[in-house]
């Protein structure tokens, strides 16, 4: 997404004074699209794919719970992050909303600018979480194309040893793990051994 293009923002409430109210607030920062029904919820947020999601609980025919649990089941929209906005207060309430799979509870009446902050907040930690998975993605391509020399030599590279203790472990000239390291390092992207360490350790803790 380029700076200049706006997140769109999903709002979902069979009020309509609600929406107004939400739309009033958010549409000169965001792309606001909405609905008044779970199931239309459910359709808008497959068709449009929000960057955010603001769910009222009390709706007829489909409650907000149940809206929630369907979009965790879709692999289209499991990964939207699910904000409630409703009238039910209680900390019993807000505990079943958060277990059921939101990223936050918003109980009304609203106060705008905090509104405006958690939306805010959560769609800077969505652009966060999606750039760190695109690096890992195109970090596990670069690793298919190391050849299992390669790999293995990287592997005893990230257990700390040098390229003498790797020539003698693996049984090749030291020069020949240079050799080797300086294809490693071109595949990976990196300038030195110690950054190309650093890229597999950040993947393995958000993995862990």
């Amino acid at each position: 997404m380029s700076r200049t293009e706006k997140s769109t923002v999903l709002l979902i409430d069979d009020e309509l004074v609600n929406i107004k109210i939400l739309s009033d607030l958010l549409k000169e920062d965001y792309e606001v699209i909405f609905a008044n029904s779970g199931e239309e919820g459910l359709r808008r947020a497959a068709e449009s794919s929000p960057d955010i999601i603001l769910l009222d609980i009390m709706m007829p025919d489909m409650d907000g719970y149940a809206v929630c649990a369907k979009l965790q089941e879709s692999p289209r929209t499991a990964g939207i992050p699910v904000v409630y906005v409703t009238a039910l207060g209680s900390t019993a309430q807000e505990v079943k909303g958060l277990n059921s799979g939101a990223i936050d509870y918003i109980t009304k009446p609203i106060n705008g600018e905090i509104v405006k902050a958690r939306i805010r907040n959560h769609l800077k930690l969505r652009r966060a979480l999606q750039a760190a998975s695109e690096a890992d993605a195109a970090e596990d391509e670069r690793r298919e194309k190391m050849t299992e020399r390669q790999r293995e030599i990287f592997r005893w590279v990230r257990e700390g040893k040098t390229n003498w203790e790797i020539a003698k472990i693996i049984g090749c000239s030291e020069e020949n793990v240079k050799y080797h390291m300086k294809n490693i390092l071109r595949i990976m992207g990196s300038y030195n051994r110690t950054q190309a360490v650093a890229s597999h350790v950040r993947k393995k803790l958000a993995s862990d």
